[in-house]
């Protein structure tokens, strides 16, 4: 069994234990063989697929730094060593011209290279280094992964080898030209059943003019739906089924490559089925002796769900860390309200003790002579002095009142999951029991309170008074977000959502919005933009914890000026919901565009547009898809028009960022009989990296 220590220095810290469990057993589980380091160089993990790579067990090595025993035959720094010692500058030192910087992940190398301690005869790796950080940026560690890629190599060896041979033998043996023809198909054939084995697709194209495709194996049709005469019979075949936005990249490289080494890139090609596939590219420049032109040998691998697969888990592993850095924070701020509590009970019950010796001793201050002639000297009055002595009094009142209160929030954010107490609770009474509390408050500022509650909700199992001060502290942050002289809104809804078997309960108003900077740090504990007026910054922390304990997620939606809709999901009995993310809807009449758009956006749900009822439709899939928080739409619909679209869709959802995209000539300018505005319009053809960057910069929904 893989081991590690107890003490893993700065990971327990910033990671939290629960969260360096998962992520060794999801390193530990994997069939990739896999280690990491710590920021000294020190070994925290050894899977059991590079025990099995390197007949090296793992508490041979945990906890020392000789992971440089796997690879080499004498000491020296393995690529994560290097990241974690920051010194990049010196890989070329020890890899030469076998590395590049990754393409998809910042802080990350990869290389390859021939390790003749491994195995019998030696094995050929494919390594990839990356560091890792905590959420602040400070460096833990790195993690290595290793790739077999010695049958790969082997493979291109073969083919390479396999040609130079046969032209070799043509030469040597003209007069022999029967038995040559025979070894000729011999060859051919063992290349073929080698190549057509292996999950890639081998190609040759020339390395001037068009690059034109001169061989490419039978397997490009499992990967591309497409037959290698589709790209031999075409010269520009293989050029046309690039994306657009990657062509330029991948022919600019394919000019430069003109030296020795191998050679990579990656880009989206266009499969037969019109759906854009992720294809990884590595190509060598051979330059035969008798030749007149040199030639590229190369793979494509399709890595689509590779990269599919990386993104997941980097969200993932985001929403880990916010989770767990929640409970180690808890278990911090439990001490700190006990060590406070301590001294501040002491100061608060003197204080009516000194307020009590104050008002026997201050008829005798007044009334005495000698206190006049005191206070004379130091330039004061009896009056002044008895004043400020009770403003002082007072202030300590208020004082530990506050503080009191904070050790009170803390108390409530640190507590443990209680399990036990739990009822079936109906979501409407607690709504009513919440109006009852803020009701009148809020009509002071508010001009109207919508209530839409569905009848015969389901009940949820959980804690009455918890729920009630989760949507109590949710309302006055409503009502106090909407300045005085402002016609302000909110609405309260609460339904049952099939799709996630739970109770939804939305508190939306219209008051002044948050910035994008605000949002990333709402829930976070002491962050608050009403210090100056009382707040703690322990409100929305305190709630996310309960509506967590209760099996649940509370999400937020805001736009500055317009408003903001803040969400709980109550899972019914005490049901683990799915996991949810926040989801861009992409609509258009393009299905082919709708598929290119899968390649880019991990979370994007396409809708393409087949008749009229599409419109209510869509405002139906907003209702049951909460989660969306920007709709992307082509002003050219079929049946539809995409500015009325977007203008039905923000009548209802006010608090949705919409983009309209269009050419010129399809009204992109505006549409003079609508009052609504896009929050983006965007002119065809546009690069997803700019939008991508610009839905970031504007800012999601937080779940």
């Amino acid at each position: 069994m893989t081991r590690r220590p107890s003490d893993h220095r700065g990971f327990t810290g910033a990671l939290g234990r629960e969260e360096l469990d998962l992520l060794m057993g999801c390193i530990g589980g994997s069939p990739i063989p896999a280690f990491v380091i710590d920021r000294d160089h020190r070994l925290i993990y050894w899977n059991r697929a590079l025990e099995e790579l390197s007949k090296i067990k793992a508490e041979e090595v945990i906890g020392t730094s000789q992971q440089w025993r796997a690879f080499y035959s004498r000491q020296r720094p393995c690529l994560a060593d290097l990241l974690v010692e920051g010194a990049v500058t010196d890989i070329p030192q020890w890899y030469g011209k076998k590395y590049l910087k990754s393409p998809l992940i910042d802080d990350a190398y990869e290389a390859t290279d021939f390790f003749p301690e491994l195995g019998e005869s030696g094995r050929w790796l494919r390594f990839t280094a990356a560091l890792l950080r905590d959420p602040e940026g400070p460096v833990l560690g790195a993690v290595e992964t290793l790739e077999d890629i010695t049958e790969r190599k082997a493979a291109e060896a073969a083919l390479l080898k396999a040609h130079e041979e046969l032209e070799m033998r043509v030469r040597e043996r003209t007069t022999e030209l029967a038995v040559t023809n025979e070894i000729l198909q011999r060859t051919t054939d063992h290349l073929s059943l080698l190549l057509e084995s292996l999950p890639i697709v081998s190609y040759t194209r020339n390395a001037s003019g068009k690059y034109e495709v001169t061989y490419v194996s039978n397997s490009v049709g499992e990967i591309t739906g497409y037959m290698p005469s589709d790209f031999i019979g075409q010269p520009v075949f293989w050029q046309n089924q690039i994306h657009p936005d990657d062509r330029s990249r991948v022919l600019k490289e394919l000019r430069n490559a003109r030296g020795d080494g191998t050679y990579h890139c990656e880009y989206r090609f266009r499969a037969s089925d019109q759906t854009y596939r992720w294809f990884s590219d590595f190509w060598r420049l051979v330059r035969m002796p008798d030749a007149p032109v040199p030639y590229f040998v190369g793979i494509w691998q399709d890595v689509t769900e590779e990269k599919r697969i990386r993104q997941e888990n980097e969200l993932r592993l985001q929403q880990i860390i916010q989770t767990h850095k929640l409970t180690a924070l808890g278990e911090v701020v439990a001490g700190v309200a006990h060590e406070i509590n301590n001294p501040v009970s002491f100061i608060s019950y003197n204080i009516p003790l000194l307020e009590e010796i104050w008002d026997t001793l201050e008829p005798v201050f007044i009334d005495h002579d000698a206190s006049a002639i005191l206070c004379e000297q130091r330039g004061v009055t009896r009056t002044e002095i008895v004043q400020n002595m009770r403003e002082i009094i007072h202030a300590f009142k208020m004082a530990t009142s506050r503080i009191n209160r904070v050790i009170t929030g803390l108390k409530e954010f640190s507590r443990s999951d209680d399990l036990a107490g739990k009822k079936a609770i109906q979501v409407a009474d607690v709504i009513q029991g919440v109006m009852v509390i803020v009701g009148g408050q809020m009509r002071k500022t508010v001009s109207v309170i919508e209530q839409q509650i569905e009848p015969g909700l389901p009940s949820v199992l959980g804690h009455f008074q918890k729920l009630e001060q989760v949507m109590t502290n949710l309302l006055i942050n409503a009502y106090q977000s909407i300045s005085p002289g402002r016609k302000g809104k909110i609405t309260i809804t609460a339904r049952h959502l099939p799709r996630l078997d739970a109770v939804v309960v939305a508190i939306e108003d219209n008051g002044k919005g948050m910035a994008r900077e605000t949002m990333d740090h709402i829930f976070d504990p002491f962050f608050t933009t009403r210090r100056d007026s009382g707040g703690t910054g322990l409100g929305l922390s305190i709630s996310y914890g309960l509506i967590k304990e209760h099996g649940g997620t509370i999400s937020v939606l805001s736009q500055p000026k317009v408003g903001s809709r803040f969400t709980l999901y109550l899972p019914r009995e005490g049901r683990s919901l799915p996991r949810m993310n926040p989801r861009l809807l992409f609509v258009d009449s393009d299905d082919a565009f709708l598929k290119d758009i899968q390649t880019y956006f991990l979370e994007a749900a396409t809708w393409q547009i087949e008749s009229v009822e599409d419109e209510e439709r869509i405002l139906q899939y907003l209702t049951d898809y909460p989660e969306v928080d920007w709709v992307i739409c082509a002003m050219d619909l079929k049946y539809l028009s995409g500015w009325q679209l977007m203008d039905g869709i923000k009548k209802r959802y006010p608090l949705l960022r919409t983009v309209l995209y269009g050419r010129d000539g399809d009204g992109i300018q505006g549409n003079p009989d609508l009052n609504f505005n896009p929050s983006f319009t965007i002119q065809k053809p546009f690069d997803m990296d700019k939008l991508q960057k610009m839905i970031q910069e504007a800012g999601r929904q937080r779940l």
